[in-house]
């Protein structure tokens, strides 16, 4: 049971990193230009992340003053949507002349957030490469993840199994306690703990001027199994642009590039219906997980 809320709170960490985030590609695309997934990168061997070289006194003043305005542009967002593209590199993906990696899969979606604990991730469009075509291929319109958290559950349509699942989430992860998640990058992070449970520092390019850039390498094991390095795109008004996630091994990786003509900030968001229980599909089973009950129910073996 657990697991499965490990797995759910993976993908608000998605949600988490969006929202204060944008994750530095290897080069960046222009912003007017979305269409065009970033290229991939070559990548080191699999290891345990180990720690960067110390910066500068320099560098670690413009990193602490970069993350104090950070932290105060987030506590200033309520609500915020905007639509997504997201790129996925991993062993499957085709590789091109060159030898470089090219995407698996390419996807848009839509994402919404509320201040402090709702959130809603749903991929519309889905297109995976074949093999035997050799080019990406629609996939069905339930191939997609969507899932939506009200703040007290979240539900997870697992379009495989035919399900609608809801977890309840614990009263200890509820609110502002999201913030302690998998991801801990925006709902109410504060500076201090980014910097406690992360190695970061600014990697913007000299010939960027219109963007900040930064890495973040975990520095708990806790940290390490969800992803090895996290690369950042801020705009200059703090607001994401894109997000790339390595995960661990540092050979697979997602990509997401957020589209800034859709950004709607504390406006546009209806708070009932945006994030209300879903309907059950037709031919799917709803089911329930309650974690507080289930914690507060001895096992079987424990009753005498």
């Amino acid at each position: 049971m657990i697991r499965h809320l490990t797995r759910a709170c993976r993908r608000i960490a998605v949600l988490v990193l969006t929202v204060a985030a944008g994750v530095g590609l290897a080069p960046a695309a222009p912003a007017q230009q979305p269409a065009a997934p970033p290229a991939a990168q070559a990548v080191p061997p699999a290891q345990r992340p180990q720690q960067p070289p110390q910066l500068t006194p320099e560098q670690q003043a413009a990193l602490d003053q970069l993350l104090a305005a950070w932290e105060t542009r987030n506590a200033a967002v309520r609500t915020w949507s905007c639509d997504f593209h997201k790129w996925e590199y991993n062993a499957w993906s085709p590789v091109d002349a060159t030898g470089e990696r090219q995407a698996f899969a390419e996807s848009n979606g839509e994402l919404k957030y509320a201040a402090p604990d709702k959130g809603l991730f749903r991929v519309k469009e889905v297109k995976q490469w074949s093999p035997e075509t050799r080019r990406l291929e629609a996939r069905g319109s339930e191939a997609g993840e969507h899932w939506v958290c009200n703040g007290e559950s979240i539900y997870e349509f697992r379009h495989t199994e035919r399900q609608l699942r809801e977890t309840k989430l614990p009263p200890d992860m509820r609110g502002m306690a999201i913030s302690d998640g998998p991801l801990p990058f925006v709902f109410g992070a504060k500076a201090a703990t980014l910097k406690a449970r992360y190695w970061m520092r600014i990697i913007t390019p000299p010939n960027v001027r219109d963007q900040i850039w930064l890495e973040a390498l975990p520095r708990e094991q806790r940290d390490a199994v969800n992803f090895s390095k996290v690369e950042l795109i801020l705009t200059r008004d703090l607001m994401p642009f894109a997000i790339q996630i390595y995960k661990p091994g540092g050979q697979d990786r997602d990509v997401y590039k957020f589209e800034s003509r859709t950004n709607l900030i504390d406006k546009g968001l209806d708070m009932i219906r945006d994030f209300a229980k879903p309907m059950t599909p037709f031919g799917y089973k709803y089911v329930l997980e309650d974690l507080q009950s289930a914690a507060a129910t001895p096992p079987a073996s424990a009753v005498r």
